[in-house]
């Protein structure tokens, strides 16, 4: 049976449909649930994409707008849910609904199974490559929007085919939503020529606050609420910059920790070969993929830095 046949038997006999994203959605998460949306719509089903909180600006060039519906109350019950790119069903910020049937597509490799319907691959260098091979499957034609969509999805998350998650089939697929008409010319004015300038302050901050450890195979910054505070920044404000300590000659492990809250702090980690950080991430609850994970834990910025750090160097 094809990805799309089983997934269709699984919603064929719905009207509406609730997507659910992760908190503090990257662009795989968005792109995915907005080609998935638009994709459904087009077959006469009702597609909602359902948030607890606004979603990052930098994403509102994306097709299908629509279908997102800032949502803080309870989820309806009795309904159809379709959780993409989330590790656990924890990640959507939504507590659990009485009776949910629930269609998981994921990549994470710290994914626990937690749907009726688990369509996880770890493989998949993104959550945007399981749900495109799903919609081709299906023999309808996807249109230039959903390719849009899905090609952000595919480069957010292997740094435009940068990273060592990119392989043959994910530069196949990528090339196939340029022909089906991704719109890559309005997709690098939005993500790439559109800096905000909060990102300049970012690295402001963080080059008063970098820490190297193990002869600098380690490489920390931290941004504490105060000064995220005094210059109203947001965490999309600091995507960039982890990726940009990852790039530091000699760093094996980049972490960015950020204090959003008083005593909350969100931690960042990304690797380049020797250290897989997901394991690390899971010993503070937290997860995602070998060479990019993240959790968020309390304490003091600078406890929790050296923490972190005493973990990583004992992988060495």
């Amino acid at each position: 049976m094809s990805e799309w046949k089983t997934f269709y038997a699984h919603i064929r006999d719905k009207k509406k449909i609730y997507v659910l994203i992760h908190e503090k959605p990257d662009g795989d998460c968005l792109g995915t649930a907005l080609g998935l949306s638009l994709f459904l719509k087009e077959l006469g089903y009702e597609a909602a994409i359902l948030h607890p909180a606004p979603i990052p600006s930098v994403y509102t060039f994306l097709p299908g707008q629509q279908h997102l519906k800032l949502w803080k109350d309870v989820l309806p019950a009795h309904a159809l849910y379709v959780c993409v790119d989330c590790a656990d069903w924890e990640r959507t910020g939504y507590p659990m609904p009485e009776n949910p049937y629930v269609i998981n597509i994921d990549h994470h490799v710290s994914n626990v199974y937690y749907g009726n319907l688990n369509l996880v691959e770890t493989s998949a260098a993104a959550t945007g490559e399981i749900v495109y091979k799903m919609l081709k499957s299906s023999g309808i034609v996807i249109d230039p929007e959903v390719a849009t969509c899905l090609y952000v999805a595919l480069i957010t998350d292997t740094g435009s085919f940068s990273y060592s998650n990119t392989t043959a089939e994910s530069l196949k697929i990528g090339s196939e939503l340029v022909m089906m008409g991704a719109n890559i010319d309005t997709i690098r004015q939005n993500l790439y020529e559109k800096r905000p300038f909060a990102e300049l302050l970012i690295v402001k901050l963080s080059l008063n606050n970098l820490f190297l450890a193990a002869n600098g195979k380690i490489i920390a910054a931290a941004i504490s609420y105060e000064e995220m505070r005094a210059y109203d920044l947001l965490d999309a404000d600091t995507d960039g910059l982890i990726s940009m300590l990852r790039a530091v000659e000699g760093v094996e492990v980049a972490l960015l920790l950020k204090e959003f809250t008083p005593g909350q702090i969100k931690v960042s980690l990304r690797s380049k070969l020797t250290c897989d950080v997901n394991l690390l991430a899971q010993k503070f609850g937290g997860g995602g993929h070998p060479r990019a994970a993240g959790f968020v834990t309390s304490g003091k910025i600078n406890e929790v830095r050296d923490a972190v750090i005493k973990l990583i160097e004992n992988t060495f």
